[in-house]
């Protein structure tokens, strides 16, 4: 998972992989898919390597380990919960106690 300074990273290089796709497929009259994508993300996937360890080779699924977006971990199993003002537990089931106790 990424914290917020990662995160901005990684979406930094998202929407740089995003122009320039743009701007290649412009340039040479290109659909989607008549070039590798899978190239132009590539310093994305990297740094998300770099930072986590762990070597992704879908350039969207990135943008879906952000911290931020998930809740605590589940009193009863454990798990994050899918998002921070969720009232169940998507993995359990587990109602969520928001009372502190």
């Amino acid at each position: 998972m990424l914290d917020e300074a990662e995160y901005a990273e990684v979406s930094r290089l998202y929407g740089e992989g995003m122009n320039a796709t743009k701007e290649y497929r412009q340039r040479f009259g290109l659909t989607l898919g008549e070039f590798n994508r899978y190239e132009r993300f590539r310093p994305l996937r990297e740094a998300y390597e770099r930072m986590t360890g762990y070597k992704e080779a879908n350039h969207l699924a990135i943008l879906h380990h952000r911290l931020a977006q998930y809740g605590p971990p589940c009193k009863s199993c454990g798990k994050p919960l899918r998002t921070p003002q969720a009232k169940l537990c998507g993995a359990c089931m587990a109602p969520v106690d928001r009372s502190g106790n």
